[in-house]
């Protein structure tokens, strides 16, 4: 049986990276996300963090959300992104290194996927203000929670603040693929 192509549906990806030029790791990440066919509709604010659940101390973090359209299966969307990572130096994935970048699949519009691979939503999203704080600008509520609300429940516990405003990362430019 033939399987009917995916709509396109909106899905928020979260950047993050805490090594070498930190704002333009992130600017690349955005840019190969458009070479790579997915719609980049807007892009939060930045905000720096300090790493979360880490053993050994490291650099702090520059954090943003991402809302993309695309019509991409999610495995295969996590392939994108997992390959957009590697070509921005990220060395190995699931452990808590610093990174060059950091592509998190945080939501997808009428989707839910639960595999060893890949979880979607974000199984630890409603728990980090690093995500939520960013994606609180993009999003008023998802799944019937309210964003922003949870996000501020979570801000005393997690440092964090915001840099610069957004769309930053998505000015008309030319992309450097490396």
């Amino acid at each position: 049986m033939k399987s009917e192509p995916l709509r396109e549906r909106r899905v928020f990806i979260g950047l993050g990276s805490n090594l070498g030029d930190r704002v333009e790791n992130l600017r690349q990440a955005i840019c190969l996300m458009q070479v790579h066919g997915l719609k980049v509709l807007r892009v939060s604010s930045l905000y720096e963090t300090e790493p979360v659940e880490t053993c050994k101390p490291q650099p702090n973090y520059i954090n943003a959300v991402a809302e993309v359209v695309t019509d991409l299966p999610l495995p295969k969307l996590l392939e994108v992104l997992e390959q957009i990572e590697r070509k921005l130096g990220r060395e190995s994935k699931g452990d808590k290194k610093p990174r060059t970048v950091d592509l998190d699949i945080l939501w997808a519009e009428g989707e839910r996927i639960d595999s060893e691979r890949l979880k979607v939503p974000h199984p630890r999203l409603w728990e980090r203000a690093f995500v939520l704080m960013p994606l609180s600008e993009l999003v008023g509520e998802l799944d019937g929670k309210p964003v922003a609300e949870v996000a501020r429940s979570l801000s005393g516990r997690q440092k964090i603040r915001k840099i610069a405003e957004g769309q930053l990362l998505i000015e008309e430019r030319e992309c450097r693929v490396l």
